[in-house]
């Protein structure tokens, strides 16, 4: 008897192990079914729709591309000039510093030579010797000249005398020469401006000694600023004389125009580069020896179809870009405008857009193909995944299985 309940109380057991297992795999077939409602009728997760900024777009359009050119160089003078001491000497009469105005012919040093002074104290012995020499000379032809008129002397007698006047006469000269450069070198001991400017070195200090051709002085015309700006050889037939570079002076990126004005006709052995050079702004501001970096502006084009550089990507299999197309995000491959200045923010496109087409300009992870967008302004659409009855699916299964 006992044996016999046992066995009915396990029968029970089995059976209803046996009803709850039929109902727990109901609820759970119930869900799958339910999850894969919400994720697309074929099981596949559908993208969540993608919200678009008015950053993330761009239309595709017509553009005017300038072609530029990175150039990079020193800023200098064209007019200056290296004032340099002629003579050795003590600098004195130092007023002017670096830094200061100057205009020409201003005096701004003199070298006190005392080589100088003994040789024009030598030059005036010299002088007074020879005039002495020469008044003898020609007092002693003088009396010749009488006699050999007279017939008292012979030709040759008054030859002699005349010959020693003309010797007598040409030391005299030659003195007077002498004494006259040795004052013109004199008057080089004063050091005056060649060009209206600024000085922009002091080589000496007021009572050094300076030697023969010792710089003293450096000065600048600062209306004369130019950017020498070495060229890569291979690009000098693209240059034109009057083209026009944007220069950046600062970190704030404050911009200044240069004019191409000279290219020197002669290639760097090493460097194979051409110096050009560039004119700035009269009232510019740049200091001498800056060094700037700017844009070259070479050649300028209409494109009919471009696009933002930022909107253009790229794969094993060449360039694509995004474009929006009912709703969704559509990747087309796109061909590029051969040529194209790869600096240029713009890029010209040859084949696979129209003008018109919207293209997305997003940076970093790109979208999914077919991935829904809404564009900027436009009411967001509702998510598949996040509706009311997808959401509600799921809490039938748990009540379901509790029975």
């Amino acid at each position: 008897m006992r044996i016999k309940r046992w066995m009915a109380v396990t029968g029970l057991i089995v059976a209803v192990a046996t009803v709850g297992g039929f109902f727990g795999f109901k609820a759970y077939a119930a869900r799958q079914e339910t999850a894969a409602k919400a994720d697309g009728k074929d099981g596949k997760k559908v993208d969540p729709t993608l919200a678009l900024a008015t950053v993330d777009v761009a239309t595709v359009g017509p553009a005017t591309l300038v072609q530029t050119l990175a150039v990079a160089g020193t800023v200098d003078a064209s007019k200056q000039a290296i004032l340099r001491s002629r003579h050795a000497g003590i600098a004195t009469g130092m007023v002017k510093r670096a830094g200061d105005q100057v205009q020409a012919g201003e005096r701004l040093a003199r070298v006190d030579s005392d080589e100088l002074r003994l040789r024009i104290a030598e030059r005036e012995s010299t002088i007074r010797q020879t005039q002495a020499q020469l008044t003898v000379a020609e007092s002693a032809r003088a009396q010749q000249r009488s006699l050999s008129d007279r017939g008292f002397i012979s030709k040759a007698a008054f030859d002699a005398a005349d010959s020693s006047y003309i010797s007598a006469r040409s030391a005299f000269e030659n003195a007077k020469t002498q004494m006259d450069m040795a004052k013109s070198a004199l008057a080089e001991t004063v050091l005056t401006a060649p060009i209206t400017g600024v000085i922009s070195k002091r080589s000496v200090e007021p009572g050094e000694r300076v030697g023969n051709e010792m710089a003293v002085f450096t000065i600048i015309d600062p209306s004369s600023l130019e950017v020498i700006v070495p060229v890569g050889a291979e690009r000098v037939s693209e240059l034109k004389i009057g083209q026009t570079a944007k220069f950046q002076l600062d970190s704030s990126g404050t911009l200044i125009e240069g004019k191409l004005t000279r290219i020197i006709p002669t290639t760097g052995s090493a460097a194979r580069t051409v110096e050009t050079r560039f004119s700035l702004p009269a009232n510019s501001g740049v200091p001498a020896g800056a060094f700037l970096s700017g844009q070259l502006q070479i050649a300028q084009s209409n494109a009919p179809v471009t696009i933002p550089r930022v909107a253009l990507k790229t794969d094993v299999n060449g360039s694509y870009v995004w474009v929006v197309q009912d709703g969704k995000a559509t990747r087309k491959r796109v061909k590029i405008t051969p040529n194209s200045d790869e600096s240029n923010p713009l890029v010209p496109i040859a084949d696979g857009l129209v003008a018109g087409a919207t293209v997305l300009t997003l940076r970093g992870v790109e979208p999914n193909d077919g991935q829904p967008v809404t564009m900027p302004g436009a009411a967001p659409v509702a998510n598949p995944a996040s509706s009311p009855a997808s959401a509600a699916a799921p809490a039938v299964a748990p009540s379901t299985a509790s029975k």
